[in-house]
This record gives structure tokens, C-alpha cells and sequence, in this order.
């Protein structure tokens, strides 16, 4: 995900050093090479699926509110985890304000977006939102 207001990039990725586990980093458009920032490093042995990033903006002119929200299912536990982060760097530093983990089975599809008109999250699978 391309964050063009910071001119950052945010990955998510599945296996670090040979590690599975969630882990997210930052990077700078203008600068590559620079040494990336982990937002996330989780090492926890699982595979995940049907991945999803958004960023939310928050509304108005005085406000710099933004969140990265991840989305992701873990195989073996059977989860479904929406994870959301503060990138407004107000303070400098990133920070963790929200972690949801719900049942969902790894074989069945899941997804999720962000809608734009109202600013919520909706998951969905084949059993509905």
C-alpha cells in the first residue's frame, strides 16, 4: 500500500529470516535504501491468507488522523484478525489502537474493504458480512 501523503510504502509479508509470522514494514518512496522501520514483527509460526491493507483518513480540514487497517486469516487457529494502527506521526511513532480476531476457517475465502462514503470496515465470507 502506497501511502502518497507521507510518500511511504507499507508492506505486509508472511515469512522474515526464514520465520513465519505477520509482519509489517515501512519504507520511503524517496529514499529506498535507507534502512526500513518494522511497524509489526510477529513471529507466531502461521501461515496467512486473503490479506488486505487500507489507510483511512480522517475527515476535515483540521484533522490528521490516519490508521493503516490490516486484514488477514491465520491457518491452524482458524482466525479472521483485523488489526489497526496509528500513522498519523503526531507523536513520531506508530502505535497499535485496535486488534480484532474472529473464527474463520481457513478453507473458505474471506475479504475486506474499507468504504469510502461512511469510513467502516466490512468483512465478508460466504456466510455474509
Amino acid at each position: 500500500m502506497y501511502e502518497p501523503e507521507a510518500q511511504k510504502f507499507f508492506l505486509l509479508f508472511n515469512k522474515y529470516e526464514e520465520k513465519l509470522g505477520f509482519y509489517i514494514l515501512e519504507f520511503e518512496e524517496n529514499d529506498p535504501s535507507k534502512a526500513p522501520d518494522f511497524l509489526i514483527k510477529w513471529k507466531n509460526k502461521l501461515d496467512i491468507g486473503d490479506p488486505n491493507i487500507c489507510i483511512l483518513r480522517g475527515q476535515g480540514k483540521n484533522t490528521k488522523l490516519k490508521e493503516l487497517i490490516i486484514s488477514y486469516k491465520s491457518i491452524f487457529i482458524n482466525t479472521y484478525n483485523v488489526v489497526v494502527m496509528d500513522i498519523s506521526y503526531d507523536d513520531n511513532s506508530p502505535s497499535m489502537i485496535f486488534h480484532h480476531e474472529s473464527f474463520q476457517l481457513w478453507e473458505s475465502e474471506c475479504n475486506g474493504i474499507l468504504l469510502n462514503a461512511n469510513k467502516d470496515f466490512v468483512s465478508f465470507n460466504k456466510s455474509g458480512m
